[in-house]
């Protein structure tokens, strides 16, 4: 049991959800000195984290929206990880197709100066390329190319309908696998701790109940005591449930979120692969809508939607007009594909945490993150509302800079210029399991080996969120019953569950994915 804070103690904190936010927030104190407790009612990145566009980006399109203190963050911190996380991150380059050269003028004045237009205008050549000029000045120096206008024809070359006559070029980055990165960020939490001295505790599938002042956390599978803390303050890093963990905490009140559910979906279409190569495409649908449509491995992921959601966001999937309205935008754009349900490996959906405003067009409400502190519990509550892949770090610093002003921290070390390497390497040898995915060889040993350092707890873990496999082409019953067989090799899973497990995470794919596995 935690102590509360005295003149030699060490604070005690506790972090509620193991998402990106989280993960990095739980990192970021434990370098600080503190004693951390990362706490998650399901798996790390279950939630939000691994739903999203997997990009690392400035934020071209909040330029539009006057907030260019976002994207300058944005901007420093897609620099950063580009530097210190290069096993995740990597530039990509971003074609954007407009139709014509002065469209959007006064849509795009509209929304600068806070008023949002009621009907939808697209972007002309001569807005985007103010755009990208403003987007390279702000970045600064950078390794990657500048922004440019790419010939006359290139539209035509890439395969575009034939409405659009100009092409821009610039440069983002791609996260293709967030769950490994949060998976990455715990891992290192964990050296940090042991390099520091301080201690780092996990729970996964955990349930929470407050008696007092005390924190109780039991373990939902069952194999773990229940423990119970004493924190000197609580991060409430819950994502789209921050508003139901508040209410868990004993602090019922208005909601502070209203989350949008965005829809993705991926093909391993050839056609649309060529033609979509290495870069990707950014086009305006036809309601005004960023659409992304992302080289992935071998594969191509196209994205997303804005729509608004109430419920829980476990549930969240994708629906039949969201699908249809993506391969419609992808017809749309490049008229020669087809491409069509039958085309599809997969689909997942997720909601994004932003706050609750009265602007009622999601594409307006803020992308910035914010520290929202509570006092009226038995603890400080810090509720981290909205953000991005791209400004974990910088969320998880200023989570800090927060507990800072309450409780003296034993250390200054920051996560500025801390690497964030993989956290196990892959050793291929004769097993049967390999799946091609990332294109990495996933045989036994590399299984093992993650089984044993990284935090897995049940198959779906392994499968979802450290191998990746929900997205291989062709994943079959017999590779998951090899892995569950592993499960069980490694004390993870009881042998006479291992059928009823398969058969679990079969329906969970069928379900959430729209994958049928034979």
């Amino acid at each position: 049991m935690g102590a509360r804070l005295g003149l030699s103690a060490r604070p005690q904190i506790v972090v509620l959800g193991a998402g990106i936010n989280g993960a990095a927030a739980a990192r970021e104190l434990v370098l600080g000195g503190c004693d951390v407790t990362l706490v998650d009612a399901h798996d790390l990145a279950y939630g939000t984290t691994a739903y999203s566009s997997r990009l690392v980006h400035g934020g071209l399109r909040y330029l539009e929206y006057g907030d260019t203190a976002l994207v300058r963050e944005s901007l420093a911190e897609r620099e950063r990880l580009l530097r210190l996380a290069p096993d995740f991150v990597r530039p990509l380059e971003f074609r954007v197709p407009t139709t014509s050269r002065l469209g959007g003028a006064a849509a795009a004045a509209a929304k600068f100066f806070g008023r949002i237009p009621k009907t939808s205008e697209a972007r002309g050549a001569w807005l985007v390329r103010f755009g990208l000029a403003w987007y390279a000045r702000l970045v600064g120096r950078s390794t990657m190319p500048a922004p440019r206008q790419l010939p006359r024809g290139a539209a035509a070359r890439l395969g575009l309908d034939r409405r659009y006559r100009y092409v821009a070029s610039y440069y983002d980055a791609q996260m293709p696998f967030p769950e490994r990165f949060v998976v990455a960020l715990a891992d290192d939490a964990r050296r940090a701790a042991s390099e520091l001295g301080v201690r780092f505790r996990l729970h996964t599938y955990a349930n929470l109940a407050v008696r007092d002042d005390r924190l109780v956390v039991t373990d939902e599978l069952g194999r773990d005591a229940p423990c119970e803390y004493r924190p000197d303050a609580v991060v409430n890093a819950a994502g789209p449930w921050l508003d139901d963990v508040l209410h868990r905490l004993g602090a019922p009140g208005s909601q502070m979120l209203a989350g949008t559910k965005g829809t993705h979906l991926l093909t391993y279409h050839e056609g649309l692969r060529r033609a979509v190569g290495e870069a990707a495409l950014y086009v305006e649908a036809y309601d005004g809508r960023p659409v992304f449509i992302l080289p992935f491995a071998a594969a191509t992921l196209i994205g997303t939607t804005d729509l608004p959601f109430a419920g829980d966001p476990a549930d969240a999937t994708a629906t039949d007009a969201e699908i249809d309205y993506l391969l419609g935008l992808v017809n749309d754009v490049l008229p020669t594909i087809g491409l069509g349900r039958d085309d599809l490996t997969m689909h997942y959906a997720g909601v994004r945490p932003l706050p609750r405003t009265a602007v009622d067009v999601p594409a307006a409400v803020t992308r910035r993150h914010a520290v929202v502190e509570r006092t009226d519990l038995p603890w400080p509550v810090l509720s981290l509302v909205g953000g991005k892949l791209t400004t974990c770090r910088q969320l998880a610093e200023d989570v800090v800079g927060a507990v800072a002003a309450r409780l003296p921290l034993p250390r200054s070390h920051t996560s500025r210029e801390r690497p964030i390497p993989e956290s196990t390497v892959s050793t291929p040898d004769d097993g049967v399991i390999r799946p091609n995915v990332a294109e990495t060889t996933l045989a036994r040993r590399h299984v093992r080996q993650i089984l044993r350092g990284e935090f897995v707890r049940r198959l779906d873990d392994l499968v979802e969120r450290r191998l990746m496999l929900h997205f291989a082409p062709r994943l079959t019953r017999a590779t998951l019953d090899d892995l569950a067989g592993l499960l069980v090799a490694e004390g993870l899973l009881a042998d006479e569950a291992r059928t009823a497990e398969v058969e679990r995470v079969v329906d969970r794919l069928r379900r959430h994915f729209g994958r049928r596995i034979d």
